[in-house]
């Protein structure tokens, strides 16, 4: 760069300077936690309850497109490992929904 270049980028700089405003500490500190209660407001994408069959049969699903899609074992497997830990989640909450009705009529 020649120094007329420099002169003018440098006249440049200020002008862009002028442009911004200047925060303290204090004030950046507000401006960002103004910013971070706006989050606050936001719902869940997917406030929809899904019941353990509906996950199982998902899972059952996505592990049969794995296959046939040859993914990897370890996919796989971590496919399965979830599919059965949901199909356990629904039987346990079976078992106690029936453990819950028989406690109350007693039998």
């Amino acid at each position: 760069m020649s120094n007329t270049q420099d002169l003018q980028w440098a006249a440049g700089a200020d002008d862009s300077l002028a442009r911004n405003e200047i925060l303290a500490d204090d004030e950046i500190i507000r401006a960002v936690t103004a910013e971070d209660d706006d989050d606050d407001d936001v719902t869940p994408a997917n406030p929809i309850k899904i019941s353990h069959s509906e996950a199982v049969s998902a899972l059952i699903t996505s592990l049969h497109w794995a296959e046939e899609q040859n993914f990897k074992a370890h996919e796989i497997m971590l496919l399965r490992r979830l599919r059965d830990r949901t199909f356990e989640l629904k039987i346990r909450t079976a078992a106690q929904k029936k453990k819950k009705k028989t406690d109350f009529f007693g039998r």
